[in-house]
Order: structure tokens, then sequence, then C-alpha cells
């Protein structure tokens, strides 16, 4: 809008400037008409004459065409833009009058789509109003159709409830009547049982007195013989107590006296180099770590009752098991300690169970395995242990003599293994348990003890077993000793005394070594400073070897 105002308003400035111009192309106009008019009274003139008077308007002309078209280019354009703008406004109203007149179409031609639904729709709700009113007046028909189908199936019901009350009052009747009848019967039938009854509890009731006094008696008889048999058992007890330890402590007897008899003397390679032998004995079995290997009452008793320990505990390991002999066995130590497991549940349920399991248990396992496995093992530990301290003149009497004390120990467990009772063999002595251990000790005069000044420390060290403590329990949890066992303790006067002389041996020995070292560094310094002759010097290197063998 502000275009166009400015551009009429600059139409009408440029309309004065045309006016003004058109004033000049009339005075321009009235000229040429005047000198075209006074040319023309002239007469007729030559072609080229009146081309060349009329160069002159003619040039005027184009002058003119010039400036009109310099002057009027711009107002051209301007009316030229508003017009095509004015075209454009026309063209747009046209396409907006025809969008007007077809929308109008439209709405008119929907609007008469609505009317002609509306009247549908109001046609269709007069015959819905009709259809409903017809479903009421159907359904007030079927309303009092079913109330009275109701009231006549009530009616039906409360009729057919008399019949069958009626029905079944005459059936409870006529089995009252059965009823009263049958009873009655039974009544009598059950009297008549009564009595019968009565007699014959009379006559049970005469045995029953017989059979208690047969009973009292044999309650009587039976006490006596119980107790008579008590007796028996505790004379068998006592017996088989005293056969057991004259048995185990046969074999005690034989395990020291084959101690003594092989081990109170050493070989002759342990008196020369007692050092050598002592550090084997140490690797072969650690009991033999706090014993000496000397020629002395000390070591001798701690040396005879190490040997002891060796041999009860090998009879301990490979024979006085619970379940003897497993070594045929896969995985012994397992089945050993699952049987042991399953004898110890069974004797706390009570009862014989544990004793039959358990001899038939070891008849099965007698039948797996070898008796001659079990002497060879026990006999090679042995020997194994003892082989340093072994005199080889004696050995083959000792191998003798120790399968005699196996055999024997296997004799015996077999029997009493499968006793109805349980034998249990304990290794590890309790210092507190003085009732069923026995301590041993070297009996000499006290005043060659311990100097007042040393002291020997013994914790961490464990007693040593001699021989096990052999127990009895009966099936009544009973327990009874049949062997005491014997114990060697780390505070007994024997073993305090070995572990001193083993103590002032070492300090000699390294005195020893010390003095070896000195005189070898004194010959050293003297061969220095003295003559050095070829002789000379070998024999002193001689000597000095020999001064640190000694």
């Amino acid at each position: 809008m502000p275009k166009h105002m400015n551009g009429v308003r600059g139409g009408s400035t440029k309309r004065r400037d045309i006016k003004s111009d058109e004033n000049r192309d009339q005075e321009l106009r009235s000229a040429n008409s005047v000198d075209l008019s006074y040319r023309s009274t002239e007469g007729p003139r030559n072609p080229a004459a009146v081309l060349a008077s009329s160069n002159g308007a003619l040039q005027r002309l184009a002058g003119i065409a010039q400036y009109f078209e310099s002057s009027f280019n711009q107002d051209i354009d301007e009316l030229e833009g508003a017009y095509r703008t004015e075209m454009d406004r026309d063209n747009e109203i046209r396409r907006l009058s025809q969008t007007l007149e077809t929308l109008t179409y439209a709405k008119s031609e929907e609007l008469e789509n609505l009317r002609h639904e509306n009247r549908e729709l109001k046609a269709g709700q007069e015959d819905c109003d009709q259809e409903r009113k017809r479903c009421q007046m159907m359904q007030a028909e079927l309303e009092a159709h079913h109330a009275k189908a109701e009231a006549d199936r009530e009616e039906e019901h409360k009729r057919k409830l008399q019949d069958e009350k009626a029905k079944i009052k005459k059936q409870m009747k006529v089995l009252k009547a059965e009823f009263e009848a049958e009873s009655q019967e039974k009544v009598q039938e059950l009297e008549n049982q009564n009595g019968k009854l009565s007699a014959t509890n009379e006559r049970l009731n005469q045995r029953l007195s017989a059979v208690e006094e047969k009973l009292e008696a044999k309650k009587t008889r039976h006490a006596r013989v119980e107790k008579s048999l008590e007796d028996d058992n505790k004379r068998l007890i006592v017996e088989l107590k005293q056969v057991n330890v004259e048995k185990f402590r046969h074999i005690s007897d034989a395990v020291k006296a084959v101690s003594s008899k092989y081990f109170q003397k050493l070989p002759e390679r342990a008196m020369v180099n007692p050092e050598a032998v002592h550090q084997e004995l140490s690797k072969l079995n650690a009991v033999f770590d706090s014993t000496p290997i000397w020629q002395t009452e000390i070591s001798e008793f701690l040396r005879l009752r190490d040997v002891q320990h060796v041999i009860s505990t090998c009879l301990y390991d490979f024979i006085w098991q619970p379940f003897f002999p497993l070594d045929t066995l896969p995985n012994p130590d397992v089945v050993g300690r699952f049987l042991q497991a399953v004898s110890e549940s069974l004797s706390a349920s009570g009862g014989r169970n544990e004793s039959a399991w358990r001899v038939l248990t070891l008849r099965g396992i007698d039948d797996l395995s070898v008796e001659s496995s079990a002497v060879e093992s026990a006999v090679h530990q042995i020997l194994e242990i003892l082989r340093p301290l072994t005199i080889p003149s004696e050995s083959a009497e000792f191998e003798k003599d120790l399968v005699d004390i196996i055999k024997q120990s296997i004799t015996l467990w077999k029997v009493a293994r499968k006793d109805e009772a349980r034998f249990i063999v304990e290794n590890y002595p309790d210092p507190s348990d003085k009732e069923n251990w026995h301590a041993e000790d070297i009996h000499i005069l006290r005043e060659a003890s311990m100097p007042p000044d040393e002291t020997i420390d013994t914790t961490g060290l464990k007693p040593l077993c001699l021989f096990p403590n052999i127990l009895y329990i009966s099936p009544r949890d009973e327990t009874v000793i049949v062997h005491e066992g014997t114990t060697l303790l780390p505070t007994s006067y024997v073993w305090i005394q070995g572990m001193l002389e083993k103590k002032q041996h070492e300090e000699e020995l390294t005195k020893a070594v010390l003095d070896a070292r000195s005189k070898v560094n004194a010959r050293r310094t003297s061969f220095a400073t003295g003559p050095n002759s070829p002789t000379g010097g070998r024999f002193s290197m001689a000597q000095t070897s020999l001064g640190l063998d000694r």
C-alpha cells in the first residue's frame, strides 16, 4: 500500500510535467503547421528540396520522441506495475469467488445430505420407539408368563414334597417296626451269647489263675537261673580278663626281653661312630632324636625303651586295629575309619547289633586277607627302623623272635576282636591318667642328677608309649583294664638326664673342633715362619687332617 500511494502521488507530479510538455508540443506543431502551410502555399517543389526543407522538422520530431521516451519511461513502468497489481487482485478475487461458490455449493449439498440423514434418523427413531414399545409389551407378557410358570412349579414342588414326606413316613414306620423286631431278636441272641461268654470267662479265669501260678514259678526259676548266669558271666569275664591279661602280659614281657637281648649292646659301628648312627636313626624314626648312642647306663635305658616303643607301635599299627587286617583292601585307612564309625554307631544304639555285625564283617575280612602279609609288613618295618642298632650276627635270630611275637599278637587279637565285648587298644599315653598308664624311670641315686644351674625345656615333647593300654568294654558298657599301659614321660629323671648328656656331648664336641682348628692355625703359622721342606710339609698336612678327623 505505501508503494501504491507513493506511485499515485508520483503520477500526479508526472501529469503536470506531461501537460507542460504537451503544451510545448502543441506550440511546435502549430509552428510546423504554419511552416507547412506556408510551404504548401508556395506551390510544388522538388522532392529533394522538400526533404531538405523538412529535415529540420524531422530532427525536431526525433528529439521530441527521444525526450518523450526519456521523460515517460519510469511512469510507464509504474503504470504497468500498477496495472499488473490490479490484474493480480482481480484474478485473486475471481479465484476466491470461485472457491466461495464451490464451498457454498458443497455446503448446500452437505446440508441437504444432513437434512436427508436427519429425516432418515427421525424415521429410524420412530421405528425404534415402536420396536421398544413392542418389546416392552413382549417383556411384560414374558414376565407374566414366567410368574405364572414359577407359581405352577412352586405348587408342583410343594405337592411332590408332601407326597415324598408321606412316603418317607410310611417307610420309616415300616423300618421302625422291622428294627424293633430285629433288635429284640439280637438282644435275645446277645443275652444268650453273654451267658455262654460268662461261662467261658469263668473257665478262662480258672485257667488264667493256673497259668499265673505256673508263670510265677517260672519267674522264680528264671530269676535263679539269671542270677546263676550272671555269676557265671562275671566269673567268665574275670577268667577271660585273667587269660587275656596273661597273654598280653606275655607279649609285653617278650617285647622287653627281645629289646634287652639284642639291643643292650651296641654294634661295632655304633661304638666307632656314634654320631653317624644317631643321625641315621633319627632319620628313620624321630623317637631317637633325644636318645644318645653311648655306652652309659642312661643311654642304654633310653635306647631299650625306644626299641620297645618301635616294636609296640608296629604291633598297634599293623595288627591291633579293630578291623585287622585291611592291608589287602583298597584305601585301608579310609575303609578302617568307615568301619570304625559304623561300629560306634551300632554300639550307641544298644543291644547286640554291633557285635553280630562286627563278627560277620571280620569273617568276610579274614576271607579276603592273608595273615602272612601283615607279618611281613610288621617285621620289615621293625627291622628297617632298628637296622643301625642291630648286630649283624644276631639279625637272623632277632627276626625269628620278632616273627614269633607278631604271630602270637595276631592269634590273640583274632580271638579278642570277635568277642561280644570290644577290646580297645590305646597307644597315646595320658600323663594325668595314672590308673591306666604306668610311668617308668631309672632307679639310681639322685646325687648324680642334673647340675643345679642346668635347666631342660620339655615343652612340646610327647610321652613315649612302651606298650599300649588294653581295655575291655562289655555289652553293658562296663570297662575293664586288661593290661596297664607303660610309658616314659619327658619329665622323668632318665629322659632329662639323657638330654643333659647329649647337650654335654655336643658342647665337648664343639670345644674339640674349636681346639683342633686353633691347633691347625698355629701349625700353619709355624710353617710360614720355619723351613719349607717338601717332606715336612706333607707330614704336617697329614697331621692336620688327622687332627680334624678326630
